[in-house]
């Protein structure tokens, strides 16, 4: 069996523990969990917060309003969803969308998250809103890590606001739009 046969399969079967998963209390008001969607050999990822209410009902990442959303930006940036594995820190919707809390993100990034990464082992990762930035780097906003690749245990990352993030600070829709740019720039660079 290929590397890559092995490592689509071992996705498929974090997907199905996913799916199934009763660690964390956000199980209970999911109605299907949110694994994520693309292949192992993806060179991008994109990592948002967690599903909302249309992600929740269909199983697939960014499918709402902030995925139409999320497709805009990245075709006025020259790219496709197909460019990307995209997922979210957690995998099951919290109730009334709101922030997810520590044991939950912890329990879905040790348990799940931090494995997909190494599955797929893009070579650049797009976190999208403060719940990932903070997890995976550590920074306090998105506005520390925009604008730059930052280098983190091995792996190199990009920074902009969650797409949803738009619908409530219109202002920020320039500043995604930016972003976009240059991930562009940078994501050309790592072909």
């Amino acid at each position: 069996m290929s590397t890559a046969t092995l490592e689509k399969k071992q996705l498929e079967q974090l997907a199905e523990c996913i799916c199934v998963c009763v660690k964390c209390p956000l199980h209970t008001s999911r109605t299907v969990a949110v694994p994520g969607d693309g292949s192992t050999s993806s060179k991008f990822m994109i990592i948002g917060e967690g599903p909302g209410r249309d992600e929740d009902r269909t199983g697939h990442p960014f499918v709402g309003a902030s995925g139409k959303y999320l497709d805009h930006v990245l075709e006025g940036s020259g790219m496709d969803r197909s460019d990307f594995f995209i997922t979210n820190i957690v995998k099951c919707r919290p109730p009334n969308n709101r922030v997810p809390k520590a044991i939950e993100i912890l329990t879905c990034t040790s348990n799940y998250l931090f494995k997909q990464i190494e599955l797929v082992d893009p070579k650049m990762i797009i976190l999208l809103g403060g719940t990932a930035v903070k997890k995976v780097l550590g920074f306090k906003s998105v506005e520390e890590a925009r604008g730059r690749v930052v280098e983190s245990n091995g792996r190199k990352y990009m920074a902009t606001y969650h797409p949803a993030s738009r619908f409530y600070r219109e202002d920020l829709a320039e500043r995604i739009e930016k972003d976009f740019g240059f991930i562009r720039s940078e994501l050309k660079k790592c072909d």
